[in-house]
This record gives C-alpha cells, sequence and structure tokens, in this order.
C-alpha cells in the first residue's frame, strides 16, 4: 500500500514539472526568436515479484511479475521547429530560415541565438541590446577583395567617406544603325554647371551659372542681359532676355523658342535644357526651307551693354546632327578625374563611304578640357554586324590606345582612359544593325561620397551605401551549426551555449554552405503553439488530480486497516 501512496507522489512531481514548462512555453510565446521546451515521462524502476521462467518438460513458462514504483522525467528537450517570420522594416532585424544560429561573442567565448534583434552601438558594431554581446562575422578585406577565415566582430563605419576614383574605362554598348532616314537639325551650346561644380539643370538660376566644375567663374549678373538672333528659314529674328528676379535657364530657354516659333509658317522648333548641361535646340525640318534654323547667336551683355565673354564663349552653338542619312549619332558619358569633378566626354559617330564603317571624335566639356591625345578614331563592323575593330588615329607619328584628357581642375593630369567598344567578333559592345542607333556607356569612375545607408542581402553579407552610389561589401554573418542542436544548454537571454553533446559549433555563412537564409528587417516569432500549449495543461492538470487521487484513496484504505482492530 505504501508503495502506491509513493508512485502517486512521484506523478504529482512529474506533472508539476511539466505545468513548469507549459507555464514557461507560455510566458514566452511572444519572445522572438524562443525555442518551445518538450517534456518527456518514464516509468520509475519497476520491483520484481517473481522472475520469469522458462519451459521444462510437459510444464510451460510464466512471464514476470513486476510493479512499478511510479513515473520520473525522461528529458527536458528544446523544440528547434522554424518559428514565422515578422516584418519589421528595421535593417538591424535579422531572421534565419533554416537550421543555423547566429554567433554572438562577449570577448571571451561565443554564444548562438535564433533572436536577430541587433542595434548598432556607439562603436559601430552589431550588438545584441540586452547584453551587448557582438554580433560575429566574417570581415571583407578590399586589398584581397577576399573574406576572412576567422569570425569577428561585424562593424558598420558610420561616417566613412568613399574617396573619389578617376575613370580608367568607359565601356560601349548598343548599335549604330545601319540605314538611316532623314530628320531635322540639332545644335548645342557648350556645357553649363551650376554654383556647386554640379551640371546645370532647367531649375539653375541664371546668376548661378558657373563656366566650369570648380564653381569659380560666374557667368551672369542680375541686371544683365541676354541677346539672341537667328535666320528661320528666310526671316531674320531677334530677342532680348533680362536676367532678373531668379530667371533661370529654362525660362530662357522657352524665350528663345518662343521667338523662334513666332516666324509665320514655322512650328515644332525646340529648345531645351538637356541632362548634360547644354542648351539644345531642334529644328525637325532640314529637307525644306521654312523650319530650317541658321546661324543662332546667344550673347550675353552686363548692363552697360559690355559682352559678357565668358558666357559666350559656352553659349555658342554647335551643329550635332545635320540629317540622319549622314549617319552621325552622339553619346556623351559623365566622367571623373582624380578629384571626383565630373566631366563630359563626347563621342560623335559619323557614317563613312567606306563600308560598315564609322568615325568617331570625341570632345570633352564643350572643349573647354583638352583632348590631349586620342581624340579621334574608326569603328568597323563585320558583315554580320558584329564589330570588327575599334582603333585611334595616328596623331603625331603615335598610334594612341587611350583618350587622354588635360584636365584643368587641380586633378592629376593626364586623365587616361580606355575606350572599351566590345569584343571584337562579338556583340557585346557596339554593334551595327538594321535597329534604330541607341549607345548607352558605363565607367567606373566617381566622385567622393560618404556613408547614407546600407543593408544585409539574403547570403548575410553587410553592403555599405555611399551617397556616390558606391556600395562595398563589409563582411558576412556567421552562422553556426551543430551535429546535435538538441544538446545545446541553455545560458539566458534567449541565448544557448555548446555542451559536451551538442559537438563543437561549425561557424561559417550561407555562401560557406551553411543551408540557410537570413532575413534583413525581419523577426523570427516564437515557435510555442498555444492550441498544444493548452491541451498539454489539461493533460497535466488531470495527471495531477489523478496521481493526488490516488494518494488519497491510499490513505483511506490505510485507515480501513488501522479500523480493523478497534
Amino acid at each position: 500500500m505504501l508503495r502506491s501512496l509513493f508512485s502517486g507522489v512521484t506523478g504529482l512531481g512529474t506533472n508539476t514539472l511539466r505545468m513548469d514548462v507549459i507555464g514557461n512555453n507560455v510566458a514566452n510565446v511572444n519572445t522572438v526568436g524562443f525555442k518551445s521546451t518538450r517534456i518527456t515521462f518514464e516509468e520509475q524502476v519497476a520491483q520484481t515479484l517473481r522472475g520469469a521462467t522458462g519451459p521444462q518438460g510437459s510444464a510451460g513458462g510464466s512471464n514476470p511479475m513486476q510493479i512499478g514504483n511510479g513515473s520520473r522525467v525522461a528529458s527536458l528537450d528544446s523544440v528547434f521547429t522554424q518559428g514565422g517570420l515578422e516584418a519589421t522594416g528595421v535593417a538591424t532585424d535579422l531572421a534565419i530560415q533554416g537550421n543555423a544560429f547566429f554567433v554572438l561573442s562577449n570577448g571571451s567565448r561565443n554564444f548562438f541565438t535564433r533572436a536577430g534583434s541587433f542595434q548598432i552601438d556607439g562603436a559601430g558594431q552589431l550588438v545584441n541590446p540586452s547584453n551587448g554581446y557582438t554580433l560575429q562575422g566574417f570581415a571583407f578585406d578590399r586589398a584581397s577583395g577576399t573574406y576572412g577565415a576567422q569570425p569577428t566582430t561585424l562593424t558598420v563605419p558610420i561616417g566613412e567617406a568613399e574617396p573619389a576614383r578617376a575613370t580608367t574605362v568607359i565601356n560601349y554598348r548598343g548599335n549604330l544603325e545601319a540605314d538611316s532616314e532623314p530628320r531635322g537639325s540639332e545644335a548645342q551650346s557648350g556645357i553649363f554647371f551650376a554654383a556647386d561644380g554640379s551640371l546645370a539643370l532647367g531649375t539653375t538660376a541664371l546668376t548661378d551659372l558657373r563656366a566650369d566644375s570648380t564653381g569659380v567663374v560666374s557667368l551672369l549678373q542680375d541686371g544683365d542681359e541676354v541677346r539672341f538672333s537667328a535666320t528661320v528659314g528666310k526671316t531674320a529674328i531677334d530677342g532680348s532676355f533680362a536676367v532678373t528676379g531668379g530667371a533661370t535657364l529654362d525660362q530662357l530657354a522657352t524665350q528663345i523658342e518662343t521667338t523662334l516659333n513666332s516666324v509665320d509658317g514655322v512650328d515644332g522648333i525646340t529648345v531645351s535644357v538637356n541632362a548634360n548641361g547644354r542648351l539644345e535646340v531642334i529644328s525637325p525640318d532640314i529637307l525644306g526651307t521654312d523650319g530650317a534654323v541658321n546661324g543662332l547667336i546667344i550673347q550675353g551683355l552686363d548692363s552697360e551693354g559690355l559682352t559678357r565673354d565668358d558666357f559666350n564663349s559656352i553659349a555658342g552653338l554647335t551643329e550635332t546632327d545635320t540629317a540622319r542619312d549622314a549617319g552621325v549619332f552622339v553619346e556623351e558619358t559623365t566622367v571623373y578625374d582624380s578629384l571626383g569633378f565630373a566631366h563630359v566626354v563626347r563621342l560623335e559617330f559619323t557614317r563613312v563611304l567606306e563600308t560598315n564603317q564609322f568615325t568617331w571624335t570625341a570632345e570633352v566639356d564643350g572643349g573647354s578640357t583638352d583632348v590631349l591625345i586620342g581624340g579621334s578614331g574608326r569603328v568597323t563592323f563585320n558583315t554580320d554586324g558584329s564589330l570588327s575593330g575599334f582603333a585611334f588615329d595616328l596623331q603625331d607619328g603615335i598610334l594612341p590606345n587611350k583618350l587622354t584628357l588635360g584636365p584643368t581642375t587641380g586633378a592629376a593630369s593626364p586623365l587616361e582612359i580606355d575606350l572599351n567598344a566590345g569584343t571584337i567578333g562579338g556583340f557585346d559592345g557596339i554593334t551595327l544593325l538594321e535597329a534604330s542607333s541607341s549607345l548607352e556607356a558605363t565607367q567606373d569612375g566617381f566622385t567622393q561620397g560618404s556613408l547614407v545607408d546600407f543593408r544585409i542581402d539574403r547570403d548575410g553579407t553587410l553592403i555599405t551605401l555611399f551617397s556616390n552610389g558606391v556600395t562595398r561589401p563589409i563582411g558576412r554573418v556567421a552562422l553556426a551549426e551543430f551535429v546535435n542542436e538538441g544538446g545545446l544548454a541553455r545560458a539566458g537571454d534567449n541565448l544557448f551555449e555548446a555542451s559536451v553533446n551538442s559537438g563543437d559549433a561549425l561557424i561559417s555563412s550561407v555562401a560557406g554552405g551553411v543551408e540557410a537564409s537570413v532575413f534583413s528587417g525581419s523577426l523570427e516569432q516564437s515557435n510555442v503553439d498555444l492550441a498544444r500549449e493548452f491541451t498539454n495543461m489539461i493533460l497535466a492538470q488531470r495527471g495531477f488530480q489523478a496521481s493526488a487521487r490516488v494518494i488519497t484513496t491510499s490513505d483511506e484504505v490505510l485507515s480501513e486497516l488501522l479500523n480493523i482492530k478497534r
């Protein structure tokens, strides 16, 4: 009878522990990255009343007679099923999809977690906000272009500047039209700059116009006047525009356009400011005489009638396209010198009589920056339209292989730039096909920039973003895997640490072979299943009640036994 009392006591104990586990799971239902615990029971060692006997002769065998001594806890297991991902929009919030752990360090030992609610501390380190432990990763070495082999603290270089880099190559890609149709004339001014050194826009005030990207030479002042004259068809016209009240380059262009289109029978002439800081005049009728614009002169005068020579030298127009059947196409590309100042390289391709050939000429900053060498050449094509050759013209007995510029901004001079038209015999650069002419160019230079943002890609790569458009990898988030993740020991603060039964941490990254993904701007929710926990709570309660009933019933039986003798 005493045996049943103690069996009931063990039932009370095990079901109490089960309630403790359930209570902890429910309490952490909203804990980021929490992994629930599961409890299992086993029977206590049974007492043998009679052992088993085997068959002998004509007598059969008998089974053992054993009575159990109650229950006890068999295991407390961490359940590492995937939790749901919650989008937060915070870049430093990270979530893992897969079987891996973030690696945190307190400086002397590593801990592991699924809770990715990190923050940036005063030193730019990604840290666990509850204890300051640092997130580990593999740092990127810019010199070698490789990632380190040993984990280290991931740091965002707050305040870092990206120095300017001079352009070394322009890559051209696109098509020059094999057949052309007539089109209207087009003329452009030189390049205007704004006071801050950037290319002028239509909204740039006339008084803010500068001669170059240094922003030193002012072109017009309040009270000046811009006069213009031209012959449209057979009609001579002229006009003027006052530089007052914050008048802009767009307003000047509109005034010139209105005046040109005021001639009877003329319509469609446009004057605008293009993306490269130039005034651009387009006349749609080159074949006739009514709409052709000839001899347009734009001249700035000060309040005393004296010419503004710096303005006039840039405002002078150059005809860029007289007819499409002449096969002329222009591509302008912004490049940078060693100080980060912008320069516009204008390459003009002109169809020549030779089969499948164009000549090309280069102009920089509307002619204000010298082309020292390599300013012209020839591009040839195979009969299938693929590139046959891209060559420079012989200059002073020298055959150049680069476009060489002489910037006047104080940058290192000369500035040498490779012109890459694609693979010979290929279609990966400039082609000569029936499609219309369309070229695009990319280059590898940039102005100085400062760190403005960062992101973390799904492979865990930390990328910094600079104001000049440059992106730089800083490192990769380290992830840990274990042979037996169930053997990890809980260390508080949502942390785990390795134990003798978990095996050593296998630390790598997604790129290094870890089968997981890192989601920035998301957090992993707890994997606690409330429906299951409440069901288990009912079972624990019933188990506790039943064990208590065993104790009370055994007590009543003992009382009856004592009452046999009065």
